[in-house]
C-alpha cells in the first residue's frame, strides 16, 4: 500500500498546476461594502471564504461595524444571517447595503426581537426596491423572518427556526402596524435557489472529482489514492 501512495503522490508532485486536478471552483466571493446609516461610515468586507462560509477572522470587525449605535455595545452576529445577506448582495450585481440597524441593545427593540441576539439586520439594497429584495429573500431561503417596511424605505432579515414574513406600514416614529404570514415548513425551494454553507451537512470529505481536462498522469495519480483510500483493510 505505502509504495502505490508513494507513486501516486510523485505523479500529482509533477503536475503543473495542482489546483487544476479538480473541478474549477466558484469565482472567490466578492468583497461587499456596506454603509451604516445611523454613523454614515462606509466600509468593505469580504465576509465569505471560498467555500461560502463566513471567514472567522471577519466576524469580530464587522461585528463590530453593526454593534447598536444607540449605545454602542457588540455582539457577535449569527454566521448563517450573514451568509443570507452575502447572498442578497450578490444576487443583485454585488450591491451595496445599507444598514439601518444591525445589533440592538435592549430595550431598543419589540420584546423578541432578533436584533438583540445579532441574527437581525435591517437594510436598504443600493438600486433596487425593498419589495423586490423582500420577496427574493423570501422565495429562496428558509428559517428566515423578512420584513417589508416600504414606508420606511428597508428590508428586515433574519434567520430563525420558523419562517415568518410581514408588511408593516408605520412611518418612522409611529407604533408597529404589521400584518404577517407563514407558510409550510415543506414548501420547496427553487431549484437554482443559493445553499448556505451553515447549512451543508456535516460529513466526511470524499476524493474530489477529476476533471477531464487534468492530465492523464493526475488522473492516473488520484485515481490510485482513490483506491487505496477505499481498499479494504485485511485483519
Amino acid at each position: 500500500m505505502i509504495p502505490l501512495l508513494t507513486i501516486a503522490l510523485t505523479l500529482l508532485s509533477g503536475a503543473a498546476d495542482f489546483a487544476r486536478v479538480f473541478v474549477a471552483p466558484e469565482e472567490a466571493p466578492a468583497e461587499i461594502t456596506f454603509y451604516f446609516q445611523n454613523r454614515h461610515q462606509e466600509e468593505s468586507f469580504q465576509l465569505l471564504d471560498d467555500n461560502g462560509a463566513v471567514r472567522p477572522e471577519v466576524e469580530k470587525p464587522f461585528s463590530y461595524f453593526v454593534r447598536c449605535w444607540r449605545t454602542n455595545r457588540v455582539k457577535r452576529m449569527h454566521p448563517r444571517t450573514l451568509e443570507v445577506i452575502a447572498a442578497i448582495s450578490k444576487h443583485f450585481g454585488d450591491a451595496r447595503i445599507e444598514v439601518i440597524s444591525g445589533f440592538r441593545a435592549r430595550p431598543y427593540g419589540a420584546p423578541h426581537s432578533k436584533h438583540f441576539i445579532g441574527r437581525a439586520m435591517d437594510i436598504h439594497v443600493d438600486g433596487v426596491p425593498e419589495k423586490v429584495v423582500a420577496a427574493w429573500v423570501w422565495k429562496n431561503f428558509r428559517d428566515v423572518g423578512v420584513g417589508y417596511y416600504p414606508k420606511q424605505d428597508f428590508v428586515h432579515v433574519d434567520t430563525r427556526d420558523v419562517d415568518v414574513r410581514w408588511v408593516d406600514l408605520s412611518k418612522h416614529g409611529e407604533s408597529a402596524r404589521a400584518k404577517y404570514f407563514a407558510r409550510r415548513a415543506d414548501d420547496p425551494l427553487p431549484v437554482d435557489a443559493p445553499r448556505l454553507a451553515y447549512d451543508a451537512p456535516k460529513s466526511t470529505p470524499a476524493v474530489a472529482a477529476v476533471s477531464p481536462e487534468a492530465p492523464a498522469s493526475t488522473q492516473l495519480a488520484l485515481a490510485t489514492i482513490e483506491s487505496i483510500l477505499v481498499e479494504p483493510q485485511v485483519r
